[in-house]
């Protein structure tokens, strides 16, 4: 008769081995668990024992999983995330008392115009968390799936069964260049930016040896150059005000804040010019009253920033 490992098995064991399994590295497990790296290797000896195998092994980046460990994290993941999603809907969700660390991914176009409104909304409905905005890279599914980001915010659906998408917003591609920039206070058709020099914003996942509103303009038989790319926001914005170079950016881009920038007034009514947002986060918690708080807050902030960019961009 096999033997019956779970009646004496301490669910706690099972969390940390999951989050071991996730991170491959015994003091990212620690941070993520609130205990010392000692009570973790305290945790792996007693899991090792129980399920008699190695589970992980030392290596150069940090820990491998074994055969065994892999085909067991896979079993009881969705099993865990149900007890916790069970648990945690007994009781009525209230943001003022979410006191643990959100982190949070944002594309770049609305990590740099909403930071600072998801700080203070945050902080004014859920006082006692904290904000931690990550960055948007390559890996940015993999971090959701491993917990390491709770929710993602950016272009496209993702594929994923273990990834659930959710349309947030629908933005306007907008034109940035400099006050007094020689296509500036002026009506524009799109043949007007031909030969433009575009300082291209760079999202990982999306654009990243390409830019979209090159290709966009070249279907339309504008022709336009890339003269610098980056993944910050800044250096683009300082070429800018420097420059006759044009930066695409969205109906999102904080102008006020800018006051020697400017939007160009392209009459411009591609279908291109729209795009969708979404909110990417992992299917255990679909059912979170706090991601669905997150989700609500998130899209409140887009439509206030648009709303007060409204006036600006109608000029």
């Amino acid at each position: 008769m096999a033997k019956d490992r779970f009646a004496n098995l301490d669910l706690n064991l099972l969390r940390t081995f999951l989050v071991l399994s996730q991170e491959l590295n015994m003091r990212k497990a620690s941070t993520r668990l609130h205990v010392t790296q000692p009570a973790i290797s305290q945790a792996l000896q007693k899991l090792r024992r129980h399920f008699d195998d190695e589970l992980f092994v030392k290596v150069r980046s940090g820990l491998e999983a074994t055969p065994y460990a892999i085909e067991l994290a896979a079993t009881i993941a969705p099993f865990l995330d149900g007890i916790a999603d069970a648990v945690n809907q007994l009781e009525e969700f209230s943001a003022d008392e979410v006191e643990h660390v959100l982190p949070i991914s944002l594309i770049p176009v609305l990590e740099s115009a909403l930071a600072g409104r998801m700080y203070h909304a945050i902080q004014s409905s859920a006082p006692k968390a904290k904000l931690e905005l990550k960055s948007w890279n390559g890996q940015i599914y993999q971090q959701l799936i491993a917990g390491q980001v709770l929710i993602a915010v950016g272009y496209e659906q993702h594929g994923s069964k273990e990834i659930y998408s959710e349309q947030v917003a629908e933005l306007e591609g907008k034109i940035i260049a400099r006050r007094g920039h020689p296509l500036s206070n002026k009506r524009l058709k799109v043949e007007d930016l031909e030969g433009a020099t575009v300082a291209n914003f760079v999202t990982q996942g999306w654009n990243d040896n390409h830019s979209h509103l090159v290709e966009v303009f070249k279907r339309h038989g504008v022709n336009l150059n890339v003269g610098i790319r980056s993944e910050l926001i800044m250096p683009l914005l300082d070429i800018l005000h420097h420059t006759d170079m044009i930066l695409a950016h969205s109906n999102l881009f904080p102008l006020q804040q800018y006051s020697q920038l400017v939007a160009l007034d392209i009459d411009m009514d591609i279908p291109e010019r729209k795009v969708i947002v979404y909110i990417h986060y992992h299917v255990r918690y679909r059912n979170s009253p706090m991601i669905q708080w997150l989700k609500l807050l998130i899209e409140q902030q887009i439509e206030q920033q648009i709303n007060d960019n409204h006036s600006l961009y109608a000029k």
